[in-house]
């Protein structure tokens, strides 16, 4: 079970690498009307149109693959690691938690395409990160990480199904790590058999048309302290590709 929500939550963001376009609007100015009662009236004064910004591009290849942690990144002990992509969808009976049950699974975005992912554990796959970026057109990034943040606030617990089996999930609002234009921290813990509990940590942010997912899923307490520092140490590397 936990291999599969391992290689669940490595397939968890997509992508749509469209671009938008824009239009350009202008006017004229007003002119001061001169002579008596039989002047010619003036023409109406007419205010210009703010020159929309040109849509935000989405992320390059180049900058997602940028974004990503490296194994140099790491603290020593880790190594690479490739999990196989996990076709199991978990559904939740509560529309506006459907996001975060979404997270356990592979297709928690539909209509798009992936970016590219890493994933690392250490020992004896005593921890593991998995990480993926994305780029969206328009206001997607902002929109889903927008989304995500209502999600944690109104949804603490709910049941997910996956395969026929219903499993409780709990949900615990973090602190996601500085230097986001939007982001969240969280742990969700699902009950795997009674009295059996998985809590993978993650960290989502967005910055201009990119989405990043951090994940650690860790088997101890004491390892789960390494959270706040892997999760900044992946925000800061996506926060300078896409600036970059």
């Amino acid at each position: 079970m936990r291999a599969r929500i391992s290689r669940g939550v490595a397939a968890v963001l997509a992508v749509s690498a469209l671009s938008l376009t824009a239009a350009c609007g202008g006017g004229a100015e007003d002119e001061a009307a001169k002579g008596g009662a039989d002047a010619p009236a003036a023409p109406s004064a007419t205010s210009a149109e703010p020159t929309p910004e040109a849509p935000a591009a989405p992320l390059t290849e180049a900058q997602m693959k940028a974004a990503l942690l490296e194994l140099k990144d790491l603290p020593s002990g880790w190594k690479t690691t490739k999990h196989e992509e996990s076709t199991g969808e978990y559904k939740t009976d509560k529309a506006e938690c459907q996001d975060l049950a979404g997270m356990l699974g592979s297709n928690s975005i539909a209509d798009t395409a992936k970016g590219p992912s890493a994933g690392f554990v250490i020992g004896n796959n005593a921890s593991e990160i998995s990480e993926q970026v994305v780029t969206f057109e328009g206001t997607g990034a902002a929109d889903y990480v927008t989304r995500l943040s209502a999600a944690l606030d109104a949804c603490k617990e709910m049941t997910v199904e996956a395969d026929g089996q219903k499993m409780k999930l709990t949900v615990k609002k973090g602190t996601a790590p500085q230097g986001l234009e939007q982001g969240i921290a969280f742990t969700l813990g699902l009950e795997v058999l009674p009295g059996i509990t998985i809590e993978p940590n993650f960290v989502i942010g967005s910055q201009g048309t990119g989405v990043f997912r951090f994940m650690l899923l860790a088997d101890s307490a004491s390892a789960k302290k390494d959270f706040d520092a892997l999760g900044k140490l992946a925000t800061d590397k996506f926060v300078k590709a896409v600036q970059g």
